[in-house]
């Protein structure tokens, strides 16, 4: 005894046996147009060198932002409880070695938000990422929760400290283990407004 199911065939007025749910979804499966990626089929490499070629294609982000910060105007009824206000910003468990982030922290640091943009953009250092997002974060942070001048930012500290290391291990000669020590860092950024 077949049973017999309700679907939007059947609100339609049309009874069918037990198999017409089946041939209905197909109907509306044929009829949806297929929405397929390009990356569905590309190997694991194809995709990352995709995503590569297409972070570099990106326009850099600094200048629009520089230019953005200095014409757009800031809010008036914007409260500022003290001169001691500092927005920061921290990045947790940053894949790379505190030695390499501090030698681009040491160029930033005491220098204005518009020219560590600059710099961070044409830097030749991988650590750079992760610093400027730092940075676009902390100038977010001073603009919308303490109501400071973006144009006026200027880094008044930043450090990055060692965090956990991952451990493994590269087969050498004659069967041996040699350890490979992955470096992880917090970054801190902390922003204040430059007084006149």
């Amino acid at each position: 005894m077949a049973a017999l199911t309700v679907s939007s065939v059947h609100v339609a007025g049309v009874v069918a046996s037990a198999r017409a749910p089946v041939r209905a979804q197909r109907a509306v499966n044929a009829k949806a147009p297929a929405r397929v990626s390009a990356s569905a089929f590309m190997g694991g490499a194809e995709r990352r060198a995709l995503a590569v070629s297409a972070r570099r294609a990106a326009p850099a982000r600094g200048f629009e932002v520089v230019a953005q910060a200095i014409s757009e105007p800031e809010a008036a009824d914007a409260v500022v409880e003290s001169a001691d206000d500092e927005a920061v910003c921290h990045l947790r468990g940053v894949h790379m070695s505190p030695y390499k982030v501090r030698r681009v922290l040491d160029v930033i640091r005491g220098k204005s938000y518009e020219e560590c943009l600059i710099m961070l953009e044409f830097m030749p250092y991988r650590a750079c990422e992760p610093v400027l997002n730092a940075l676009f974060s902390a100038a977010s942070n001073a603009k919308n929760n303490l109501g400071l001048n973006k144009a006026k930012l200027y880094v008044s500290e930043v450090y990055a400290d060692g965090a956990g290391t991952m451990k493994r291990f590269q087969p050498r000669s004659q069967g041996r283990p040699f350890p490979i020590r992955k470096r992880t860092c917090n970054i801190t950024l902390k922003m204040k407004e430059r007084a006149d």
